[in-house]
């Protein structure tokens, strides 16, 4: 698997991209190969899976309906909602999933399973990060995992002050660095942040402080567009309003999407209703209304307004 996991993750970091990580092994393997597996060579009628996310067919499938589309919607318990990081599975494999824990609050789910004899692992702390990195630093797995598969070879650069355009230090390969990501360069006290990444130039331009302007976008660019629902922008002309986040953890953000024909089918163009700061291309754009998650897109790259008359 981490072969797998490598193969899909060299293209992107050489491209100066980040990858999500979670969304991409949902995607692959746990609702593709694994699906596959347990349906066409094991015969079963659906899998279940542990993750706080709900469907239109219910927890165990039982509103299940032949030739109905399911469509992904908020849990119940809606602070541990892991539809984000679903939003990438291909439309028809959401139709054959359950989510018994659904209707749950991560309370009752302990409450059940200690009723089960199952104490011990209702005291583990809960997992967080990749699974088959462990309790490793990211970077450094990073490192050692390409240099293994001989996918990426590390090549040092130039930090540059964005506002000097001064080189203010070195880099140890652009594909272990994401924008917002701190640089601590020991010839600066001062804090910087990554901003921009140059993979022609091998350049990562650096901003001072953690909320300078350059480190917020509100116009992001996407590809590789995938829908839950019906394309809404299927239309000439069609403008999508709903909420927007590339971040399982942060606030949901207003949003308008629009698709120019001029461009290829899967290629969007979000306008969000305010600044958002380190919006990573590689990451997942992921689009919401009410409770249902529409899908998402992932991001090429983003920039700021010239002006913002544009109110969403």
């Amino acid at each position: 698997m981490l072969k797998t996991i490598g193969i899909l993750y060299s293209d992107d970091y050489q491209n100066g991209l980040t990858p999500n990580p979670d969304i991409l092994c949902n995607r692959h393997i746990k609702f593709d190969l694994f699906y596959k597996h347990a349906l066409e060579n094991l015969k079963y009628d659906a899998i279940a899976t542990g993750h706080y996310a709900k469907t239109n067919f219910g927890p165990y499938l039982e509103y299940y309906e032949e030739g109905k589309a399911a469509e992904l919607r908020i849990p119940k318990d809606a602070f541990k909602d892991q539809t984000f990081f679903l939003a990438a599975i291909k439309r028809d494999v959401l139709r054959k999933i359950m989510f018994p824990l659904s209707d749950l609050y991560k309370i009752e789910t302990k409450e059940i399973a200690k009723k089960c004899g199952l104490n011990r692992l209702t005291q583990k702390r809960e997992s967080t990060g990749i699974c088959f990195v462990g309790h490793r630093d990211f970077k450094e797995f990073i490192k050692e995992a390409f240099i293994f598969f001989k996918y990426i070879i590390p090549k040092p650069g130039n930090f540059i002050d964005i506002d000097t355009q001064q080189i203010v230090g070195q880099h140890d390969g652009i594909h272990l660095w994401t924008i917002g990501q701190r640089c601590r360069l020991s010839s600066h006290l001062k804090p910087y942040y990554v901003a921009q990444k140059d993979i022609f130039t091998n350049t990562i331009y650096i901003a001072s402080g953690h909320n300078h302007p350059k480190l917020f976008n509100d116009v992001i660019f996407t590809n590789h567009v995938n829908w839950l629902c019906p394309d809404p922008l299927i239309k000439p002309n069609s403008v999508l309003k709903c909420r927007f986040r590339f971040q399982h953890t942060k606030p949901l953000v207003n949003c308008l999407i629009y698709r120019n024909f001029d461009m290829k089918s899967d290629e969007l163009e979000v306008l969000l209703e305010k600044p958002l700061r380190a919006i990573t291309p590689g990451q997942y754009a992921v689009f919401y209304s009410d409770t249902n998650c529409l899908g998402c897109a992932r991001i090429v790259k983003s920039s700021m307004r010239d002006n913002r008359d544009n109110v969403i």
